[in-house]
């Protein structure tokens, strides 16, 4: 037992004595959804102890903090960019204070603890992956938080449907009756749901077709070398790339190797129309997709929900010349 006349009592002695988890006591302190047992137990807890709740926690349940921390892995990404278009033209009354992660796990977590000393109002987080670090921050945090990316079941979210963009396209894959195929993805470790989400129903569809699968990153340049020396000792007929952008990559290896694979991109960007042949993609719309970010994160902070929230983002198959 803690000796309150020689110890100031935290929030961690709170729910240790209390027997919850730290982010129960933060959502009690700042207003948020507690069952009234638990509210209850808390309330003899806090009185028992004198604990007093620091200004920042104060200043939370008094008024609404307009600055909002939007972190994002990369800055260069079509995607991420259309998602922040969205979000910024369905805002009128929020500041967004944007962070650059650089899709490296120590700097999310770094970002996330630097907004919550900057006193944010809350948290949109783009994320490619989240580590256990990172998971138990965000549910320890007393800020409203929607994240994007990632279909983590402990948080509110807004998710691509990128397991059925993979059965849409694994589907089509079969009408092409391709003789052998290069799959450029991207580690699972960098992202989740593209490295792996997003080729179940493509592998599914390939496995009694002779394949090769080669682990690039999201840099067209990059994807350019790796698809280039996969091309050199082998002849494809199809390649399908993680993202647009990768199989922008692959099209230039091929050109500079007189191939002519057909071509299958995932995205909804610039390349699909501007590269020639003009390419077949599974398009999401990611600037809706911004949109829908924002209302949730207004739903999560205004009428704080007690059930977690997840919206999905479905999209499509454009066929276009790269696989006629």
């Amino acid at each position: 037992m803690i000796n309150s006349m020689n110890k100031k009592v935290t929030i961690n002695d709170i729910a240790t004595i209390a027997n919850v988890a730290k982010s129960t006591v933060s959502r009690y302190l700042n207003g948020g959804s507690v069952s009234e047992h638990t509210r209850l137990k808390i309330d003899r807890i806090v009185a028992q102890y004198n604990y007093t709740p620091n200004t920042f926690a104060q200043s939370l349940k008094q008024q609404k903090n307009h600055t909002i921390g939007v972190i994002v892995p990369r800055l260069d990404s079509i995607a991420q960019s259309d998602m922040l278009r969205g979000l910024d033209d369905l805002n009128k009354d929020d500041t967004f204070l944007i962070v650059n992660a650089y899709q490296d796990a120590k700097r999310e977590l770094a970002a996330i603890e630097k907004l919550h000393s900057q006193n944010v109002g809350g948290i949109i987080l783009l994320t490619a992956n989240l580590t256990d670090e990172i998971r138990d921050v965000l549910k320890a945090s007393p800020l409203p938080i929607v994240i994007q990316g990632q279909d983590e079941p402990n948080f509110h979210r807004v998710i691509m449907d990128d397991l059925a963009a993979g059965k849409a396209v694994g589907q089509y894959i079969q009408t092409l009756a391709p003789k052998n195929v290069l799959l450029l993805n991207v580690d699972t470790k960098i992202d989740q749901a593209v490295g792996h989400d997003r080729f179940v129903g493509i592998k599914a569809a390939l496995a009694e077709t002779p394949h090769q699968e080669i682990i690039t990153d999201f840099k067209l340049d990059t994807a350019k070398a790796d698809s280039y020396q996969a091309m050199q000792t082998d002849d494809f007929d199809l390649v399908i790339g993680a993202t647009d952008r990768i199989v922008v990559g692959a099209m230039q290896s091929a050109f500079a190797l007189k191939q002519h694979p057909k071509f299958i991109g995932f995205g909804q960007s610039f390349f699909s129309e501007t590269v020639s042949p003009n390419l077949t993609s599974f398009e999401f719309n990611f600037y809706e997709t911004g949109k829908q970010l924002y209302r949730l994160f207004l739903k999560v902070r205004d009428d704080k929900p007690v059930d977690v929230q997840r919206v999905i983002m479905n999209g499509h198959l454009v066929v276009r010349e790269s696989t006629e």
